[in-house]
């Protein structure tokens, strides 16, 4: 049974390790892309808005029912109350954007968990969900962190994403959250690492790679969260910097990498997401 279990994870995480990435790469379906902006399906500034419009709507519903009477500020739930509150943020998805995903057995033998349309349809080219997670600049330490973890997502410039929700992973970034905080206003969700993300498009470190069976139907995009962005909508980023976000004294204010999966096609209700974690940058 260990055993089992043991080569099951390996499965899924061998798509993580370079050197077999490295190895088998000739016999794997893969993504190529060109540097930069040619690896857009949708404009910074349509992902930009899709947000926007998202997380407005969120807002619109946590303040109709909010225990506080700052609009800014990010209430403490219970977890029963979290769990209403997820369940009322998905209605919203459904109502705004004309659809819900979310975790569920995969369909592969041993994949785990997946991410399903549970409700709706997704056109071609939306936004369908978001990469959570703690964001490493090149040279920052992430050894340990990145020990046995699958979940680790590596941009074309090398930025790293550490979307564990457990263990070590669950604690630097629920820190670095904590630690950018203004006052009691959060600048980032700390919600998805629990079972209810009060941003129900931050399960994208769930999707599962392709297969021959399951090709694609979703692509990786980064995007930069931009400095202008509201403030009271930032509570809904399931990202944050490990290093803080001020650097240079108070010069520089470093920007906010999310990654968004956008659909490659129409998705219909029931299928799950499938991506491609091989991506070839030329």
């Amino acid at each position: 049974m260990f055993l089992k279990s043991l080569r099951n994870k390996w499965k899924q995480y061998r798509y993580r390790l370079v050197p077999w990435i490295a190895l088998n790469i000739k016999d794997r379906s893969m993504r190529a892309v060109a540097p930069s902006e040619n690896d857009k399906v949708l404009s910074d500034s349509q992902v930009e808005q899709y947000l926007l419009h998202f997380f407005k709507n969120l807002e619109n519903e946590r303040c109709s029912n909010a225990k506080t009477s700052d609009p800014w500020e990010a209430p403490k739930l219970t977890i029963e109350e979290q769990y209403i509150q997820y369940k009322r943020n998905l209605r919203v998805m459904k109502e705004c954007v004309g659809f819900t995903t979310e975790r569920k057995p995969s369909l592969i033998p041993g994949g785990g968990t997946g991410v399903f349309v549970t409700e709706g349809e997704v056109p071609q080219g939306t936004v369908v969900s978001m990469y959570p997670g703690t964001i490493y600049r090149p040279g920052e330490p992430v050894l340990l962190q990145s020990l046995a973890n699958p979940f680790i997502f590596r941009c074309i410039d090398a930025v790293l994403l550490d979307g564990n929700d457990k263990n070590i992973s669950k604690f630097i970034y629920k820190s670095c959250g904590q630690r950018d905080r203004h006052g009691p206003y959060l600048t980032c969700d700390l919600t998805w690492v629990t079972p209810n993300p009060v941003n129900p498009l931050a399960v994208g470190q769930y999707v599962n790679n392709q297969s021959k069976q399951f090709p694609a139907n979703v692509a990786y995009q980064e995007f930069d969260i931009p400095l202008e962005f509201p403030f009271h909508l930032r509570k809904y980023i399931p990202n944050i910097n490990y290093s803080s976000s001020i650097q240079d004294g108070l010069t520089e204010q470093r920007l906010t990498r999310v990654v968004v999966l956008v659909s490659l096609r129409r998705i219909e209700q029931g299928e799950e997401l499938f991506s491609s974690y091989f991506t070839v940058v030329h």
